[in-house]
């Protein structure tokens, strides 16, 4: 479960534009940051849980490292 939570916390957002897209007056409030971070977070567990049953198992865990380590060589 903690390797599952470091990966969900290595997903940044893609920029600083980003987090402003969040206010229309062009300020992002500290509940704003927290409810944006907490649907990257959400998308990011939905993807590694690819039988939708809510949790991460031991195979869905494999999975996300291998698919990790391929693009991080593809990037080498």
């Amino acid at each position: 479960m903690l390797a599952a939570a470091c990966l969900l916390m290595q997903t940044p957002f893609a920029s600083a534009e980003d987090k402003m897209k969040l206010d229309a007056d062009g300020r992002v409030s500290y509940e704003e940051y927290r409810a944006s971070k907490e649907k990257v977070h959400e998308r990011q567990f939905k993807k590694m849980d690819t039988d939708g049953d809510g949790y991460i198992d031991a195979a869905e865990k494999q999975a996300q490292k291998d698919k990790m380590r391929t693009m991080r060589e593809k990037r080498e």
